[in-house]
């Protein structure tokens, strides 16, 4: 499991003064980014120059618990299940005190960056989510 952090800021609220539900999307985007940048690779390099890209082509996420400006967040990131050309990132959202807020899963598909098809997921992909992935 990778564990990161984050923290309500006053533009991720809505009116009401707490956390606009859409926001928490972004936040699991950046542990993702996180997990990502701690194994080395960069979100540059690879839509830029490298030879295949992953992309999200579903997300959903279950909002549990009201959040307010100021509110630390610890995100667990965990590997659901790697296929052939994708993968299952599961996010678990907890406030400081270990409230469960939000829940969250996001599915990636491996592309050739060029024609945009899709491929097996690539052996240094498979080696970093690998470490992720949940044991069943």
């Amino acid at each position: 499991m990778f564990i990161t952090h984050n923290k309500v800021r006053m533009h991720d609220t809505d009116m009401a003064g707490i956390l606009y539900f859409a926001r928490q999307f972004r936040y699991v985007h950046d542990a993702l980014e996180d997990l990502v940048e701690k194994e080395g690779l960069n979100f540059d390099y690879l839509f830029n120059n490298s030879s295949y890209v992953f992309v999200i082509v579903h997300a959903e996420a279950d909002y549990l618990a009201s959040l307010k400006v100021g509110d630390v967040l610890e995100i667990h990131v965990e590997v659901e299940n790697m296929g052939r050309s994708s993968f299952t990132m599961s996010y678990k959202i907890f406030k400081a005190d270990k409230t469960l807020v939000g829940k969250a899963k996001t599915v990636h598909v491996c592309l050739e960056s060029k024609n945009r098809t899709k491929i097996p997921i690539p052996e240094d992909l498979k080696k970093i989510f690998g470490k992720y992935l949940v044991e069943k």
